[in-house]
């Protein structure tokens, strides 16, 4: 049996009172955005969201669009019935068609209580109609397929698969963050963390071409690509950094150049960002990881930013970055080897605490509106 509609269904939405409509509308706006074409009309009801199918949609490049669109936490391809249990009935039998099962299991939920049969009852009589047409068993534990049986106001829906999205809340374009992009595990995963918190974000990452090769262009360019999966349009901006890193390869004690290093990339991030109305900037820093990130060091680094500084990483650990790396789809991409621009020029042995005084006064020696104005207008953008 063919789907007709998808039942997108949210989580954190749902407790947003009188703002849900404006977090639905926005999630509907997303879809379409991203889904385009293969799908049609949509409507709002208490609690879900029913979006038609374009009757030639290829449902497996929508499956994927969907699963990585924030907002959504679940969702399920259904067709349309009559609020009848018969007709609910006969639906269930004809998705089963081609199905290999030996149990099943009915779940209802009755979204309209104005619906006669309550969800048990209902779950008995489907339950009832399927036995009366296979020969399988009833498993309410440990099922081999879930019937689902959803009553709306206007119709009842039937799926027998419930797909798990990513959650969270849906991307406002007015909630921008700038991230910082390197080529590792950490930062990829904290752009997720904040699309997933309904912040659009824009990509920068700063690049030596003196060292760098078209291979770690093209990381940087699939890293964007892949996370512009989870949001409706993405920007990267490619800033030259080799003119920077000179002056502080110069001027700067070897063993504090990485904190250097970081302070003129936040400088250049901010000014991006107020060029484009966001309001943070989001690093992939992590407690104690590396030798930059110590609390001495970051709080070195973080001092004087022009702009509020997000950490959505900062407590985790390096494994659980890299599981969600992997979920997401960056983990492969970052683990390439590549040439970073940090780490060009640095000592074995780095300031693990950082002295915000001498940090100050070696900038001091640097022009550093007229360094980073023209490697801000100097940078590349893409668009993904």
């Amino acid at each position: 049996m063919e789907f007709d509609t998808v039942m997108i269904h949210y989580a954190e939405i749902g407790i947003k009172g009188d703002n849900r409509g404006t977090f639905e509308r926005l999630l509907i706006k997303n879809i379409l955005l991203k889904a385009k074409a293969l799908v049609g009309a949509y409507r709002r009801d208490f609690g879900y969201i029913i979006i038609e199918l374009n009757p030639e949609a290829d449902l497996g490049k929508l499956k994927s669009i969907l699963a990585r669109i924030p907002g959504i936490s679940s969702f399920s391809f259904a067709s349309t019935c009559k609020l009848d249990i018969n007709d609910i009935g006969k639906c269930a039998v004809a998705m089963l068609k081609d199905k290999t099962f030996s149990s099943f299991k009915v779940g209802s939920k009755r979204y309209n209580k104005g619906f006669g049969t309550g969800s048990l009852e209902l779950n008995k009589e489907i339950g009832g109609i399927i036995l009366d047409s296979y020969d399988k068993k009833v498993n309410l534990h440990t099922p081999d397929i879930l019937v689902k049986v959803e009553i709306g106001n206007s119709n009842a829906y039937v799926s027998v698969e419930e797909i798990k999205g990513v959650g969270g809340l849906p991307i406002n374009p007015r909630q921008k963050v700038v991230v910082l992009l390197s080529g590792g595990f950490d930062s990829p995963v904290a752009a997720y963390m904040m699309m997933k918190r309904g912040c659009e974000v824009i990509l920068v990452h700063c690049h030596n071409q003196n060292i760098a090769s078209y291979s770690v262009r093209d990381k940087i360019e699939h890293l964007a690509q892949c996370l512009s999966d989870f949001q409706p349009k993405t920007r990267l901006f490619m800033v030259p950094f080799e003119k920077i890193q000179k002056e502080i390869i110069i001027n700067a004690n070897s063993r504090i150049r990485m904190l250097v290093y970081r302070r003129f990339m936040l400088r250049i991030a901010s000014r991006i960002a107020t060029i484009n109305k966001a309001r943070f900037l989001v690093v992939g820093d992590s407690m104690s990881q590396v030798a930059s990130q110590t609390i001495e060091n970051l709080e070195a680094t973080y001092i004087g930013s022009e702009k509020p500084i997000l950490t959505p990483l900062i407590g985790m650990d390096k494994q659980e970055i890299i599981d969600i790396a992997a979920h997401i789809g960056t983990y492969e991409i970052s683990k390439q080897p590549y040439g970073d621009c940090c780490s060009y020029f640095l000592p074995k042995h780095p300031m693990l605490k950082g002295n915000l005084a001498m940090l100050m006064d070696t900038e001091k020696q640097f022009d550093s509106e007229k360094l980073v104005s023209e490697a801000v207008k100097s940078a590349e953008v893409k668009q993904f």
